[in-house]
């Protein structure tokens, strides 16, 4: 069952940002999708988007993420965000946002909060070095594998956790 997870947004940043989980994410972030991997968005999974809306009120996609499930775990991949909205946004909102962390930073604690009671842990796959603080500023760790990350938000026995980083390794990156 997901959560509501709007309490993970800043109070500050409510009026012009948000993350919304979206059935079809080919209808508001296929275009971004496409041009940061060059493939569509996947159809299955969970796919958050986060919007900003500028002063005039019209919405402009900032970030997509694609949630994934693989069995008692989530799977985190396809993060990116649009570098165009980013630099549309006012200095103040544009500031805002970076002070909360950035938009895939907001998305992150996000998702973690959504879907809690959903999954045992959040798996992610990141080889950049700039992802990988973010990430870690998040709450991913290293799951021990090159590029394994790993978010624990319940406790689990060590060889519950060992059990799933393996099941997880053996998909290669995702």
């Amino acid at each position: 069952m997901e959560r509501d997870a709007t309490h993970t947004l800043p109070a500050d940043l409510r009026d012009f940002f948000t993350i919304s989980e979206v059935d079809d994410a080919h209808f508001l972030a296929g275009a971004l999708f496409r041009r940061k991997f060059a493939a569509p968005p996947p159809d299955a999974g969970r796919h958050l988007v986060a919007l900003y809306r500028d002063p005039a009120g019209s919405l402009h996609v900032a970030g997509y993420s694609h949630m994934r499930r693989f069995g008692e775990v989530y799977l985190s991949g396809g993060s990116c965000s649009e570098g165009a909205t980013i630099r549309a946004m006012t200095p103040a909102h544009r500031d805002a946002i970076q002070a909360a962390g950035g938009v895939w930073y907001l998305v992150l604690k996000y998702a973690f909060e959504r879907y809690a009671d959903c999954c045992d842990a959040f798996f992610g796959h990141c080889g950049d070095r700039r992802a990988l603080e973010v990430a870690t500023a998040a709450g991913f760790v290293a799951a021990g594998p090159e590029h394994l990350i790993v978010h624990w938000h319940k406790p689990l026995h060590p060889v519950i956790r060992r059990a799933l980083i393996a099941k997880v390794e053996a998909l290669g990156p995702f």
